[in-house]
């Protein structure tokens, strides 16, 4: 199962690698050219366009000052990986205290 899951993690991390990335500059005397021209992005998808934002700024989310980009099925399937590896992790210990206590009712009816 190890080996399922560590193959899996290698295949998911070499998938993920950016080839796109620019080299870095072998010599110092290299000059890269800088922009300064770098727009500002004001627009927050997570806050709403019509709504006071002090009136949604706190712990919890408040009515009326959702959005519809929070959630999706991103979160959504997190949500069952995360679920199906706890059960996966409580069914194995679960599994291994039966086992255990099976072995030791065999022991203890197997002793003279």
């Amino acid at each position: 199962m190890v080996r399922i899951l560590f193959v899996v993690a290698i295949v998911v991390g070499a998938l993920a690698f950016d080839s796109h990335i620019a080299p870095v500059a072998a010599s110092s005397n290299q000059t890269v050219p800088v922009s300064t021209d770098v727009p500002v992005d004001t627009a927050n998808p997570f806050l709403p366009d019509d709504a006071d934002l002090t009136a949604c700024v706190g712990t919890l989310q408040r009515p009326g000052c959702g959005s519809s980009e929070r959630g999706g099925w991103h979160q959504n399937l997190v949500a069952i990986a995360m679920i199906g590896g706890l059960l996966i992790i409580f069914g194995r210990v679960a599994w291994g205290v039966a086992r255990n206590r099976r072995d030791d009712a065999d022991d203890i009816a197997s002793a003279p």
